[in-house]
């Protein structure tokens, strides 16, 4: 696989939880498009691809799984869960051994809690111009063929946004928000709600604390610190695959709700065609992989220490942070706590996506039942 197709499938995988949240409120208010949208893993099968998928995947260490439990001896147990960024209903309704083992925290720990204030997230997204920015007055157009502008265009004229309102955004602030569907932005009081925000309003409706460990200006930092010829060249590779992007965000969610969180990028680099734009070399890929997930990794776990050794801490982080040998659940094992994988069951009846009537509703976010008890706790 091309090093820009791996730079595209962790790009649509792994927007931080600020930027994604702030441009699907942006881009919600719009009029919803089509997304209607089909899993990519029967394709794999037809063209005997999924074999090698699995086989890339399973080299990943911790690669299955995205639930753990994290114990440590004198304190009570904490827990990690792998989240995705998205508002699919599917991924809000949790299994039963999550369910109790959230009841059961004392407190929440997710990514960052400025996306719980949207005057604060908008203050910090403001307040650098240069992070989200393109430098020097250009545009866009600066970068752009007029094929790959009209794509552009047409993206945003489905979600009601003209080309000029976003010519001077850098690429990965851009193809972070605006490319989700309009079917996976779903509105609570105006903030968007992904797994990680609804988990935040019930536990503060439960009286919970709600930490974070990174603050928004942080992630930015982390983003714009991509060079921006590796931004712009996964920012075309995403508009060279427009038509497919939902059947990209289903072929993940249904890997992610069967637990295969590391089949995710090899089963997308293998479904989307690696002609035309999408090949190519560099070091993107490497660029992306040390900047958005392994220095953050590193940075939450040593943030989670402390909470964790309080005890009863719900983490709740996007999935890609948790696999490999330097994931978080490798680093946490490293500093001395048992972290153990808690399986989850996969639904008996799969839950049909979204449709474009879903988009853009203010809705009520879920409550949790009186969990029942799980031989996993």
């Amino acid at each position: 696989m091309s090093l820009r197709s791996k730079f595209l499938a962790r790009s649509v995988v792994a927007a931080t939880l600020i930027v994604a949240s702030f441009l699907a409120a942006v881009s919600a208010q719009a009029e919803a498009a089509n997304c209607d949208a089909k899993s990519l893993i029967p394709q794999l099968k037809t063209e005997g691809k999924l074999d090698g998928v699995e086989a890339e995947a399973a080299k990943v260490k911790n690669g299955e799984g995205r639930f753990y439990r994290i114990e440590k001896d004198g304190v009570a147990p904490s827990y990690l869960l792998g989240t995705m960024h998205l508002g699919d209903p599917r991924l809000l309704q949790l299994p039963t051994p999550i369910e109790t083992a959230f009841d059961q925290s004392r407190r929440l720990v997710i990514e960052t809690t400025d996306v719980l204030d949207q005057k604060k997230l908008a203050g910090v997204i403001m307040a650098d111009p240069t992070l989200t920015m393109l430098p020097n007055g250009q545009t866009l157009d600066d970068y752009l063929d007029p094929k790959e502008k009209d794509r552009l265009k047409s993206m945003l004229s489905k979600k009601g946004v003209p080309l000029q309102a976003v010519e001077r955004l850098q690429p990965w602030f851009l193809s972070s928000g605006f490319m989700l569907p309009s079917c996976q932005q779903v509105l609570v009081k105006g903030i968007p709600i992904v797994l990680d925000t609804t988990l935040a309003l019930r536990a503060k409706t439960a009286g919970k604390q709600v930490e974070g460990l990174e603050t928004g200006v942080e992630q930015l930092k982390t983003m714009a610190a991509i060079p921006l010829k590796e931004q712009m060249d996964s920012f075309v590779a995403l508009l060279a695959i427009e038509n497919r992007i939902g059947d990209v965000f289903e072929t993940m969610i249904e890997l992610y709700l069967e637990e295969h969180v590391s089949t995710m990028i090899p089963a997308i680099e293998a479904a989307v065609p690696d002609g035309g734009v999408m090949v190519g070399a560099g070091e993107g890929y490497n660029s992306f992989e040390e900047k958005v997930i392994l220095e953050r990794n590193r940075r939450m776990a040593d943030r989670m220490v402390p909470l964790l050794d309080k005890g009863g801490t719900f983490v709740a982080v996007g999935a890609l942070h948790l696999t490999g040998d330097k994931g978080l659940v490798a680093l946490l094992r490293g500093k001395g706590y048992r972290v153990t994988r808690v399986t989850v069951p996969v639904p008996a009846a799969a839950i049909e996506p979204p449709t474009a009537a879903d988009a853009s509703k203010e809705v009520t976010p879920p409550t949790a039942a009186t969990p029942e008890k799980s031989d996993d706790q």
